[in-house]
């Protein structure tokens, strides 16, 4: 309770308060005369002669005043002992992961010492509750969405500790806290193993090439600053393929604190297992942190499943596993080391609310803005029972001309593009997923930003389209190679700033290539192909084949066989068709026959720059292929009116016993626009349900436009001729 001065009507309520949660009443009425006229201590707080309240008690019961004679008060409230117990998730105070973090509803931590790796990660102190996510060189990262905590362990001023890396930090710090200095030591990708004991010791590393080895150069020294020095040595020359050497494949049953997810190799990535907790049923829940390229803070991971409770709980733990930042396969479940476990013995401890005999699916969880949620085990329960839904939204060309690149333009030199997506926003932020198709490459500042016919995009397109809210990218287009080989290679850097986005299309490596991408969401996996037709006769390097996805029809079938295999639902984006066509040709039509046989569920095509119909493809053996053969443009500054139509594609998508299927599709049709004079060219996307004849009176393609001005009833009659009863 909180202080409460010595009045005595206040006394009367805090005797009441006592008699409500079953303090000795007897005693209290014995006392009362005694406590109204003496219990006043100098600090104006009342002694009861009864041990401390506990803590969650006091939570509930802050204010004396919420204790009444009311009746109804009573009926708000109800019975403590029949209410089911609110469990926050977080502390904001809380300076360290255990006071910060607690577990979920029903659940405990499991035990440890303060010899144990558990107890050293609990204990490690975070940064305060709402701080951003650093880059190595003090920006910040973009995207902040995924973190719960930040880990407070500074970072060099050098892109090394990414994340490989800041997991062998701390292991090496928890090694070092311990004073097993020996037991400090990392393979490097070559192989060769780097001991921080001969580190220490004086010697320093040769490197001949490939070739490594110690030579004693320095003299000893076991500060904490030289023992800094060994870490930043060893995380220039190891990464994930170390750590894969050095570990063992385990299972979801057996996983400890100090495991991890990890996929070795160039792209590669690693995620920390950094706590456990469990219920009285003995199923388990555990926390996932990681570093990340380009080197950034540690820091504890959200459930992308449930963002409001960053808890992965073993049930869901299901290969592919996507996290925030990276989609793990099946056997990327790892131990590095055999860390003590000393208490591992140890009986769990459940508070004793817990072991009312009510189940621990009936305790409700309290979100982040403080709302009472659905436990774990309800939200589990009523997904088997009902059908999962996914809602998807797809837009056309983000087709990047040089009076696009000058609207974002600002006075002190800076770019900055948010306007061109504010009138949309909402709808794009509220499909569960969204995708656009980005026409032109993100080759940034190292090329001169250029419109047609040889594209090149600032990156501040990228983080607009971020921050508007899509979710997939698609980047097999004509004008890929646009700038080259650098110009992809910016493009994919570019996005690893934005984890969270699926970027289609483009490829780092030959096993990029191979890998089928897989977007997850409400129990749906579905799986995401993207090819262009060509490359406005350019070539892809021979040395790099895999760099971009093209139509080829014994690759697509093999691609989409592998997909069927690991996901719900296909979808292929095509960049396909003739330019400026409101009819699909030929080859589109060839194409859609190819994906419907091998099984394909959804076709959303690109590259026409005008709208195209959407039709559904079926036959008698029960299966249907629904195709948005082009969504025209989303932002141009095309200077022909029908060019300024788009789409909108919306579709919704179930999974239930008898398999997954399409339950809802329509299109909304678009119209961008843009007016002359004006630095931002006032660009907006607007619904043509929304569009005005005063709006379309404005449109700057009229003074470009050879085949006649934009008209509102121009515009709306060619979305109804194109779109038929689609429109």
């Amino acid at each position: 309770m909180k202080s409460i001065k010595a009045h005595s009507a206040r006394c009367r309520m805090a005797s009441h308060f006592y008699q409500k949660y079953g303090v000795r009443i007897l005693s209290l009425l014995l006392m009362a005369v005694f406590v109204l006229t003496a219990c006043a201590k100098p600090n104006g707080s009342l002694d009861s002669g009864e041990p401390p309240t506990p803590a969650s008690e006091q939570d509930r019961t802050d204010d004396p005043s919420a204790s009444t004679n009311d009746p109804s008060d009573k009926e708000k409230r109800g019975d403590i002992a029949d209410t089911a117990p609110v469990f926050s998730l977080f502390s904001p105070e809380g300076e360290t992961l255990e006071a910060r973090i607690h577990p979920p509803a029903g659940y405990v931590r499991i035990p440890s010492d303060e010899t144990e790796l558990t107890t050293f990660l609990r204990n490690f102190p975070l940064k305060k509750d709402g701080s951003k996510v650093l880059l190595y060189n003090g920006k910040e990262l973009r995207n902040q969405k995924n973190h719960a905590a930040i880990f407070d362990l500074p970072l060099e001023n050098r892109d090394l500790q990414q994340c490989a890396d800041s997991i062998m930090r701390i292991y090496a710090e928890y090694y070092w806290s311990q004073e097993e200095y020996d037991r400090i030591a990392f393979h490097l990708t070559n192989g060769f193993l780097m001991e921080y004991a001969k580190w220490r010791d004086g010697n320093r590393l040769q490197v001949d090439g490939n070739d490594v080895r110690w030579a004693k150069t320095q003299e000893a020294d076991d500060s904490y600053d030289n023992f800094h020095r060994y870490l930043s040595m060893l995380f220039a020359y190891a990464g994930t393929l170390s750590l894969a050497e050095e570990s063992e494949a385990i299972e979801v049953k057996d996983i400890r604190p100090g495991d991890m997810f990890l996929q070795g190799g160039s792209p590669g990535h690693c995620v920390l297992i950094i706590d456990i907790a469990e219920d009285a049923n003995g199923s388990r829940c555990f926390l996932l942190a990681q570093g990340y390229m380009p080197a950034q803070d540690v820091h504890v991971l959200k459930n992308p499943l449930h963002p409001e409770d960053p808890w992965y709980y073993a049930s869901e733990i299901t290969f592919p596993l996507a996290t925030p930042s990276w989609t793990f396969r099946e056997g990327s479940l790892m131990r590095w080391g055999e860390f003590p476990l000393n208490a591992s013995e140890s009986s769990l401890v459940f508070p004793a609310s817990l072991n009312s005999g009510k189940s621990s699916s009936t305790l409700s969880v309290m979100s982040f803005d403080g709302k009472v949620e659905k436990s774990k085990n309800q939200r589990q329960n009523e997904e088997t029972s009902e059908e999962n839904q996914v809602t998807l939204l797809a837009v056309g060309d983000n087709l990047i001309h040089r009076e696009v690149i000058k609207s974002g333009r600002k006075k002190d030199g800076t770019y900055n593009y948010d306007h061109l997506y504010a009138n949309v926003k909402d709808e794009i932020s509220a499909a569960d997923i969204a995708i656009i198709n980005q026409e032109t490459i993100l080759g940034g500042s190292d090329f001169a930003y250029s419109g047609y016919p040889s594209f090149n995009s600032p990156t501040e397109i990228g983080d607009a389209v971020a921050n508007a809210g899509f979710d997939v990218v698609l980047h097999a287009t004509n004008h890929t190679m646009d700038k080259g080989l650098q110009g992809v290679l910016n493009t994919l850097a570019f996005w690893k700033q934005y984890p969270e986005i699926t970027v289609l299309g483009i490829n780092e490596t030959s096993e990029q290539r191979e890998e089928i991408k897989v977007v997850e969401k409400n129990g749906i996996k579905l799986a995401m192909l993207n090819y262009t037709y060509g490359l406005n006769g350019y070539h892809v390097p021979k040395n790099k084949p895999y760099l971009v996805n093209l139509i080829d029809l014994k690759q697509m079938a093999e691609d989409i066989d592998k997909a069927k295999e690991i996901a719900d639902f296909t979808i292929v984006f095509p960049h396909w068709g003739t330019e400026y066509v409101y009819e699909p040709t030929k080859t589109q039509k060839e194409l859609c026959e190819f994906f419907y046989e091998h099984g394909v569920d959804l076709v959303i095509g690109t590259h026409p720059h005008v709208l195209e119909p959407v039709e559904w493809m079926e036959t008698e053996e029960n299966h249907r292929m629904l195709i948005y053969y082009s969504l025209g443009n989303f932002v141009s500054y095309q200077r022909e009116a029908p060019r300024m139509l788009g789409g909108m594609a919306h579709i919704t998508i179930t999974k239930n016993a008898d398999g997954t299927l399409i339950k809802d599709a329509d299109i909304t049709p678009l119209v961008t626009h843009y007016e002359k004079g004006a630095p931002d060219y006032h660009y907006a996307i607007y619904k043509l349900s929304e569009y005005t004849p005063q709006l379309a009176a404005k449109h700057g393609v009229s003074d470009h436009a050879k085949d006649g001005p934009l008209t509102y009833w121009g515009i709306c009659s060619l979305a109804k001729q194109i779109l038929g009863s689609w429109y």
